[in-house]
């Protein structure tokens, strides 16, 4: 906080917000479906459908900020270790102007 009580601009992102990834719920036959495209898309290493969605909410109220795909295994750990790298080190207003495209 500042001399005036307000958050700097320095203060880290990550005090505010947090990443997480969250399974895409699927039923019946989409789920089937989903399930033999991630298992060949992994097996060929050509990728498949997203594993899950990326999301970042507000540590005070849970509230989604921004969600997007996140891709296959390996996209989507690069993607949350890279998300959470800028939340340690860029304020909330840089790192929405970061990663602010990818909004719900």
């Amino acid at each position: 906080m500042d001399q005036t009580g307000r958050m700097s601009d320095s203060t880290p992102a990550a005090r505010f917000l947090r990443a997480e990834l969250r399974e895409t719920r699927r039923r019946g036959l989409g789920k089937a479906w989903h399930a033999v495209l991630l298992l060949a898309g992994e097996a060929t290493g050509l990728g498949g459908p997203s594993i899950a969605d990326l999301v970042v909410v507000r540590t005070s109220t849970d509230a989604p900020v921004i969600r997007t795909r996140a891709g296959s295994l390996d996209e989507a750990d690069a993607l949350l270790r890279a998300i959470n790298a800028d939340l340690e080190t860029m304020s909330v207003e840089e790192f929405l102007a970061e990663w602010g495209h990818l909004k719900v």
